[in-house]
């Protein structure tokens, strides 16, 4: 018992010596602004997690340009809106903001974060969103900004029917996004969309497609195939039509 509790000493003694050092370090450019949010974030965050993570350079670095990012979008919060961050929700975000290096993912952990600093937005702060963006890879990231104020994904399949009835889809759920916003890997696509589905945010169990069937004359044009360019024989092509439809719940992560 005694070297568990000596154990504990030490950690806790190094803990406030490096509390210290993280507000002078990282907090203090901002901490006029993030103070009133992250005080009790801060306490829950530092007694363990600080001694190990920030003695390394580089991830100070890279903490510290994120808490700014984030103290930038709390100026657009009146003082009197401001609240503290609930630990459920800040924590897990603070331990992860010093290790994130790509912009697009920091920036959806921080747009969190400041959902979390306003009364007015607070509710939208769901603690289990932190781990749906740990979830994303930068493509997907950039997907849900896509999503901002839409209701549905358009897409088409190809299906090729033989004689025997039988058919195949080698195209499945294609869509345009690709057109509209730049994939590192678009190729993967459908991967994207198959593991937003599986986080909730998409849907497409329906079995449903848009009555206005103008609205896919973009997707046919794009994905239509001449039957010359089919290798093998086969009665016709069918283009079944759906959609992806965002659900409630991935309408309150994207905002």
């Amino acid at each position: 018992m005694s070297e568990n509790k000596d154990l504990t000493n030490i950690a806790k003694e190094t803990g406030s010596q490096l509390v210290g050092n993280l507000y002078t370090d990282l907090f203090h450019p901002s901490i006029k602004t993030i103070g009133k949010t992250l005080g009790s974030v801060v306490e829950f965050v530092t007694l363990f997690q600080v001694p190990i993570q920030y003695v390394n350079e580089k991830v100070k670095l890279n903490f510290s340009k994120r808490l700014k990012e984030y103290a930038k979008k709390l100026e657009e919060i009146p003082d009197k809106k401001k609240c503290e961050v609930n630990p459920q929700i800040g924590v897990p975000i603070m331990e992860k903001l010093g290790n994130i290096t790509n912009d697009e993912i920091a920036d959806l952990f921080t747009n969190l974060l400041t959902k979390a600093s306003s009364v007015d937005t607070v509710n939208l702060a769901h603690p289990g969103f932190v781990q749906l963006i740990e979830r994303l890879s930068v493509d997907e990231a950039r997907i849900i900004k896509y999503l901002v104020e839409k209701d549905y994904i358009l897409c088409i399949s190809i299906r090729i029917i033989n004689d025997d009835g039988n058919f195949i889809e080698p195209v499945r759920n294609k869509t345009l996004i690709s057109k509209s916003i730049s994939l590192d890997f678009p190729e993967n696509e459908g991967v994207y969309l198959d593991n937003l589905v599986s986080m909730g945010i998409l849907d497409i169990s329906h079995g449903n497609y848009k009555s206005d069937e103008t609205l896919y004359q973009p997707l046919l044009e794009k994905y239509s195939v001449q039957n010359a360019v089919i290798g093998f024989d086969f009665k016709k092509i069918e283009y079944p039509k759906s959609f992806y439809q965002i659900t409630d719940f991935g309408k309150a992560f994207i905002k």
